[in-house]
């Protein structure tokens, strides 16, 4: 491939073709779909193509009626050869990474501003490269991360500040636009399985959102450290049901049960991307993921369960902030406290109200729809 690749940069870029992918190739979801949709319905200037290894991926953009290609067809590597730009929210795997030239990618992002540290500030999972590793990344940039050479959006001062210390880059590089995702939270007008049961419950619906642990392969199950009946029981009798999705590292694996008050949601309930539902939820739990910063536009209460603090910043990630300056909520020990919690927030979801909305004004430049616009505008303006 190192010959397909080199080749692949000779190859003239075709003006107005638009590449996307995300979470290597296996998901339609997250910042990089949002910018994909607003374009096929808004922007005709622009031919929007996107690339995917994944066959319930491909149906649902299908089924929009939306242009999508098998990621290494033979309409995979022409379109990434000549694609003018490339859009992505993991890594240059979420596209055809044999044929793409890194300066024509602008990295979408798959959270909010971090809280855990990230690619070259994450010295935990993340070895500082030698000089050997630095020339074969030269040599192979197909083979893995390499320092940012195109684009990225933030949606925070806060993360635009990180994002150029985490990709090496610099500051003209990082794009201060507001995630496209985020324009769902205020969208009404979303689509999605799970949609018919969370619109007609009457219900308190909670959903429970860990982060991974050790990238996929730690034991997601040490979270889940009392008896699930019990718990059940616990959230009849709240006249609550609570909601678990995974990370995507862990949703394949998971060999848990539902029960009448607890419910592991799958991709096909939300068409592979949670944000289909997100705001329909009265109350979230999470423990070190960045998706509390999107959930406060909701305006909801959250609950915080680092459970496990200690052992996290120890084996998985250390953090860019203190933890407790950025979880504006209760902090929960184990699950009999987040009951407690859960009880306070039905009688008075104003709880921790003051400080949400001064931590949502920190981490989220925008508060409205506009993402995906001031992102399709901030990349013509690059041209």
């Amino acid at each position: 491939m190192f010959f397909v690749y080199w080749f692949a940069q000779l190859v003239p870029k075709k003006k107005g073709l638009w590449v996307f992918g995300t979470w290597y190739g296996e998901k339609y979801g997250d910042n990089s779909k949002y910018l994909y949709e607003y374009i096929n319905e808004n922007k005709p200037e622009i031919r929007p193509v996107w690339l995917t290894r994944n066959r319930e991926a491909y149906d649902l953009i299908r089924a929009k009626g939306y242009e999508v290609y098998w990621t290494y067809s033979s309409k995979g590597f022409l379109f990434s050869m000549m694609a003018e730009k490339v859009f992505v929210s993991v890594g240059i795997k979420d596209v055809n990474r044999y044929t793409v030239n890194r300066k024509d990618i602008i990295m979408m992002w798959h959270g909010s501003t971090p809280i855990k540290k990230i690619v070259f500030d994450d010295t935990i999972t993340r070895n500082k490269q030698n000089f050997l590793e630095k020339l074969i990344f030269s040599l192979f940039p197909f083979l893995g991360t390499t320092h940012l050479k195109g684009l990225a959006i933030s949606g925070s001062l806060e993360a635009s500040r990180i994002f150029q210390s985490a990709f090496n880059s610099n500051k003209e590089q990082i794009l201060l636009t507001g995630f496209p995702r985020n324009d769902s939270l205020f969208d009404m007008n979303q689509s999605a399985p799970l949609l018919t049961e969370l619109n007609n419950s009457k219900l308190t619906n909670v959903i429970y959102m860990p982060t991974h642990r050790k990238e996929g392969k730690g034991k997601i199950s040490e979270l889940f450290n009392c008896d699930l009946n019990e718990l059940n029981n616990s959230f009849k009798s709240l006249n609550s049901k609570l909601f678990i999705k995974l990370h995507y590292f862990h949703l394949k694996k998971h060999t848990f049960k539902n029960l009448s008050h607890i419910y592991f949601i799958t991709d096909k309930d939300i068409e592979q991307d949670i944000y289909t539902v997100l705001n329909k939820f009265d109350i979230l739990i999470t423990d070190f993921s960045s998706v509390h910063f999107d959930f406060l536009l909701t305006k909801n209460p959250i609950i915080f369960a680092p459970f496990d603090k200690e052992k996290y910043l120890r084996n998985d990630r250390e953090f860019y902030y203190n933890y407790d300056e950025v979880t504006p909520g209760p902090q929960a020990k184990n699950w009999e406290e987040i009951l407690v919690y859960i009880e306070k927030f039905i009688q008075n979801p104003k709880l921790y109200e003051e400080e949400r909305l001064n931590v949502m004004n920190r981490f989220n430049q925008y508060i409205d729809s506009q993402n995906c616009q001031r992102v399709f505008s901030a990349i013509n303006n690059k041209n």
